[in-house]
């Protein structure tokens, strides 16, 4: 992993109020279907663990899960919020050095391999910790396909663009979804499923307003690293926040955010 993209990859504060409000279920429906009563999982890219603690709920206390992250503070809050499942540990590790081998029965990464300039190289680490006839299964984007209706206001495309281009830039695969089925094959894998799992959302759900709202809180987060990074200047910065925010409340209909689950199962003799 480069250092340009691993530094963009980091989470600035405030980008944990995103991963926060996800769930197992929710957000992760294949992993929540292929979960069962005892299974031994590592949640690669678990960050503050929302999604990690359901699926330790899932599992029970006869299986095993660990959250791993590459950020120490994001591991340590984890933490603080997980005393009460005595099947759940976290671990600061790095995606392309995992220290297990041929150990859990399911491995799975959600939203991760997006922030990676080297996701087959993260690949072959994830497939090397699975035991032989256990599944990885991986989550992830195409930002390319991201729908919205109606159109966002000019000022937030214009973020959008840049924030495309800004994690281009650094190596990462905007659309790396689309790209996970060859990997997989590509790496060994059998038995390879693709699963849609697009993020939809119309005004009228319950949730519609945190929904909709995610891009207004990207600008404001990372939006700064865009900034910092050259990519925009502070002052397009937030009139692309205010005016998503102004879209989203007053005339935004709907967003699809593209999203695939791709499993595969590792040969028992690999």
């Amino acid at each position: 992993m480069n250092q340009i993209s691993r530094n963009r990859a980091s989470m600035p504060a405030g980008t944990s109020v995103i991963v926060n409000q996800r769930s197992l279920e929710a957000s992760n429906r294949r992993l929540a279907a292929l979960l069962q009563a005892g299974m031994s999982v590592l949640d690669v890219g678990c960050a503050s663990g929302a999604i990690t603690r359901g699926i330790a709920e899932r599992v029970g206390m006869d299986g095993k899960v660990t959250g791993i992250d590459v950020s120490e503070r994001l591991i340590q809050e984890a933490k603080e919020h997980s005393d009460y499942l005595t099947n759940l540990e976290f671990e600061v590790a790095d995606i392309y050095n995992l220290p297990y081998e041929n150990t859990y029965d399911v491995i799975t990464a959600a939203r991760v391999l997006q922030w990676l300039s080297e996701p087959q190289k993260a690949l072959e680490q994830m497939i090397g910790a699975v035991k032989p006839g256990g599944t990885l299964l991986v989550l992830d984007y195409n930002h390319e396909k991201i729908e919205w209706s109606p159109a966002p206001p000019d000022a937030f495309l214009h973020f959008y663009s840049a924030f495309l281009k800004w994690r281009q830039d650094s190596g990462m695969s905007n659309d790396i979804a689309d790209q996970l089925v060859s990997c997989f094959e590509e790496a060994g894998l059998e038995h390879v499923i693709e699963d849609e799992q697009h993020e939809k959302t119309s005004r009228g759900d319950l949730d519609f307003e945190n929904r909709i709202a995610i891009w207004a809180e990207v600008a404001e987060s990372r939006g700064k690293q865009l900034v910092s990074d050259g990519y925009l200047t502070e002052e397009e910065r937030m009139e692309a926040a205010v005016s998503y925010r102004t879209w989203a409340a007053q005339k935004a209909t709907g967003m699809k955010m593209y999203l695939l689950a791709v499993e595969g199962k590792k040969p028992e003799q690999m």
